[in-house]
């Protein structure tokens, strides 16, 4: 700092004058509230200035450029100050977001709902109070709420979405707020003169009340004429005691403009239904009482640079002015914009008369904004859209999931899956369903935007829809989940797959179906179209009576002259298996295997000689001993202690001269591929309750004689799927590769599965089977049978035997070989056997 101490004397006069008036000529800083209410006052300058035009682009105003520093202001008072500031008190009390939805709404200037709708999210998304209960924010979130739909599209779509998305992730963070976004016209079923009564005299305390008067109006766009005014002059809103520190603010003049107010009609919006009760106690500004008689916003008395008495005068002008033009913007407003107000409900007289139309189904405004943008082409918002209707659907609340499960999301979500399917053309390709790898929450460039297979977009569509659903439903609370499942299973699978599987398209929907089971996560979801395959009845099937038509149709499409549907139902019948479902499994095979009906129960003597005399001698040391956790945890039908004679009944199957593998212990081969499957296996069945031993029924009454249990035999009935099975096993040497390749994984599917009843009906060659019943070791042997006969019939059959192995098996090719089903479906037969060798030893080797 310089110093004038060596200036001549003559300077002495100047200097003292300087000195004297230093503070005089220097303004103190203006306070943060001040700030704050001078950026409002400018933003409201632009509709003074505009009286006659407010079509002109926002981009060319100042309003954002005001209402970023408004921001700005809130945010940095936030970080300085541990409590609620007096800027945001003055946002809340004074219902400042009133005015700008509504001027929202208007679009005036054109560009103000997305700039209105960017304010919004970023104060309520970066502010560290829960603001979201007050009541002046959550009255205009809802109706800005109900200004986002999505149809017809609109450019501000990305903004709108983004909105609804922050205020999702809001009532997540705060869950007991759900009941601010469910239906506004809830909120107005009240006395209306109590309410009136109410806002009439909160007014009379802070604003100024224009004496126009109307008499129908919509009450959700009422902050036009109170408070767009009293925020633009400050003076208006001082207490007593400020106006006793500041005399030159006339309190005849507030008086004045109260008894006008009073003789006027309120126009208060109905998000101040239950203005000052909920904010006086809730709100996270004002954690204590406001007196009538304090300051709706009061400053502290260290920031309390107030405006000059003669600023009044002027101020009023500004407020007439702008109220007059205020009152014109209302020609720019269209009230059915509001959503929540389609009924057809206004109040006149006093009086609140509801004309409903159509009740509405759904109770939660935010839900129905987010369910409009679904069908967007963006895919971007379509995604932000899914995802806040995920957040909400997730809540864990029992009344807002009931609401949420009688809504229209019930059925808007299964809507748009049948139209992503029937939207896929036909002349798709079935086997390249299987190779589409898409998920909903990622944009797959590789099959939305490149042309993998004609078709790919349509199907990619599809599955990502698809992905969604099941994403949502395991995420969703559970009266959600299974409203949502058994919808999809009712409007989607019945109605629509289900005619389907009958019609001229069938591989291709055999193929979608196959898929979707295959991505299938959901446990809701997997439990209902289990039912929609199998049926709900748990009960065996009587022989030829059908009660679970998509099954039926399905076994019926493996009897076609297309091996192309045999193929890919064959498919689809693996993955049921493999989806480790306990329905699906029992409805399929193990209801009826439950009683060991196919037990001979009569051949006790060569019962007991097929598993040895070393095994029951196993046995009888094994309840000598009392160990009676390996008698628990060990399986004696699942670990025979001749199992090398199981082995070897299927190594052996095939006569040598048949055989083109010379080394008999190739099936070691798959021990290693097969111990990993049936190590998840186990995994996925640990909790079903299985039995761990294949035990006979004591049935006296059928023991005694012969014929009855002859009689107990006929009645054993394998059930369509697995009669189906040993059919198309029975057929090997006439069907083509690719179906009996298929069919083998099918059924090493079933066998690897650890239930004792299944496993040695399908594992085990010397169980005693009643009289007329067959199982698959039987099956194999017609097989093998019918292959003796026709095989040696062709000149040098070893040859071609043995080229046919090189073609299939190690991908030799021989220019100009044919493909020869017989020979083709010995190469199947014998490895299939080996393979059956292998799991039987890997499913010992798990249960010693």
């Amino acid at each position: 700092m310089c110093t004038f101490n060596n200036l001549p004397a003559c300077f002495a006069p100047y200097l003292a004058f300087l000195n004297n008036n230093r503070e005089k000529n220097i303004a103190p800083p203006a306070t943060p509230l001040q700030d704050f209410t001078y950026h409002w006052k400018l933003l409201m300058n632009f509709y003074v200035n505009h009286l006659t035009n407010c079509k002109v682009p926002i981009q060319t105003t100042g309003i954002p450029r005001h209402l970023d520093r408004l921001l700005e202001i809130l945010l940095e008072e936030e970080k300085e100050e541990d409590e609620p500031g007096p800027c945001l008190e003055y946002l809340l009390q004074h219902k400042l977001l009133d005015l700008l939805v509504t001027l929202a709404s208007a679009e005036t200037p054109p560009g103000m709902r997305t700039v209105c709708l960017s304010f919004l999210r970023k104060l309520l998304g970066r502010s560290k109070y829960p603001l979201l209960h007050h009541t002046s924010i959550y009255g205009p979130v809802q109706r800005l709420i109900t200004l986002c739909n999505g149809n017809p599209p609109s450019p501000m779509e990305a903004e709108e979405v983004q909105f609804l998305l922050t205020i999702c992730f809001l009532v997540c963070k705060y869950p007991h707020v759900t009941n601010i976004i469910n239906d506004a016209p809830n909120i107005q079923k009240q006395n209306v003169a109590a309410r009136l009564n109410s806002e009439r005299m909160e007014i009379e305390k802070v604003t100024y009340v224009p004496t126009r008067k109307r008499s129908n109006f919509n009450p959700l766009f009422e902050p036009l004429d109170t408070q767009a005014v009293t925020l633009i002059n400050p003076n208006l809103f001082h207490s007593e005691n400020d106006r006793r520190r500041f005399p030159g603010v006339s309190r005849s003049s507030n008086k004045s403009e109260a008894a006008r107010g009073t003789s006027s009609q309120s126009n208060e919006s109905v998000s101040s239904t239950e203005v000052e009760n909920a904010s006086q106690s809730s709100s996270p500004a004002t954690q204590k009482p406001i007196s009538e008689s304090s300051s709706r916003v009061a400053a502290p008395s260290s920031e309390g640079q107030e405006y000059e008495t003669s600023q009044k005068c002027e101020d009023m002008a500004l407020m007439n002015e702008i109220d007059t033009h205020l009152q014109n913007l209302r020609d720019f407003r269209l009230d059915t914009e509001y959503g929540g107000y389609e009924d057809g409900s206004y109040i006149e007289n006093g009086q609140c008369l509801m004309e409903s139309k159509t009740p509405q189904k759904s109770k939660c405004l935010l839900l129905d904004a987010l369910l409009s943008y679904v069908n967007t082409a963006d895919n971007t918002v379509r995604i932000r859209a899914c995802e806040g209707i995920m957040v909400l659907a997730s809540l864990d609340d029992p009344s807002f999931g009931q609401m949420m499960a009688n809504s229209d999301l019930i059925s808007s979500i299964p809507s748009r899956l049948e139209n992503l399917f029937n939207a896929i053309p036909a002349h798709v390709d079935p086997n390249e369903i299987d190779g589409v790898d898409v998920t909903w929450g990622l944009d797959s460039p590789a099959w939305t935007k490149e042309k993998k297979f004609s078709g790919c977009r349509q199907v990619a569509a599809f599955f990502m829809w698809f992905d969604y659903c099941n994403q949502l439903i395991r995420e969703a609370y559970p009266d959600v989940a299974d409203a949502l499942a058994k919808n999809i299973k009712v409007n989607f699978f019945e109605k629509i797959v289900t005619p389907a599987l009958a019609e001229h398209h069938v591989v291709l929907i055999t193929a979608l179906v196959t898929k979707c089971l295959k991505e299938l996560t959901s446990a809701a979801l997997c439990t209902e179209i289990s039912y929609w395959l199998v049926g709900q009845d748990r009960g065996p099937e009587i022989p030829n009576v059908w009660t679970s038509p998509v099954l039926h149709r399905l076994i019926d499409n493996c009897f076609t002259d297309s091996d192309d549907l045999t193929l890919e139902t064959l498919k689809l019948f693996e993955e049921m298996i493999e989806k480790r479902n306990e329905h699906i499994l029992h409805c399929l095979v193990l209801v009826y295997l439950s009683t060991r009906g196919y037990y001979d129960n009569t051949a006790a003597d060569s019962a007991i000689a097929s598993w040895s005399d070393e095994e029951d001698e196993r046995e009888r040391e094994k309840k000598g001993s009392l160990d009676l956790s390996y008698e628990q945890s060990h399986s004696r039908t699942l670990a025979p202690s001749n199992i090398h004679r199981i082995v070897n009944c299927f190594l052996s199957l095939i006569p040598r001269y048949l055989q083109t593998d010379t080394d008999v212990n190739n099936y070691e081969r798959y021990m290693a591929d097969l111990e990993r499957q049936y190590s998840t296996v186990l995994s996925d069945c640990s909790l079903m309750a299985w039995p761990l031993e294949a035990v006979t029924v004591d049935d006296s009454a059928s023991s005694d004689s012969r014929p009855e249990a002859d009689h107990c035999s006929v009645r054993f009935y394998m059930g369509p799927f697995m009669a189906m099975l040993f059919e198309k096993v029975a057929s090997i040497p006439r069907q083509k590769y690719e179906v009996n390749l298929q069919l083998t994984v099918v059924i090493s599917r079933l066998a690897l599965l650890p239930h004792p009843y299944l496993h040695e009906f399908l594992l085990n060659p010397l169980l005693p089977l009643a009289p007329g019943t067959k199982n698959l070791f039987t099956c194999l042997q017609k097989v093998v049978k019918q292959l003796v006969n026709e095989v040696p019939k062709t000149p040098d059959h070893k040859q071609m035997l043995k080229e046919t192995r090189e073609r299939l098996l190690e991908d030799c090719s021989h220019e100009g070989e044919k493909e020869n089903i017989l020979f083709e479906s010995v190469i199947v037969t014998e490895e299939f056997c080996k393979e059956l060798a292998a799991i039987a030893y890997v499913k010992y080797h798990h249960s010693m």
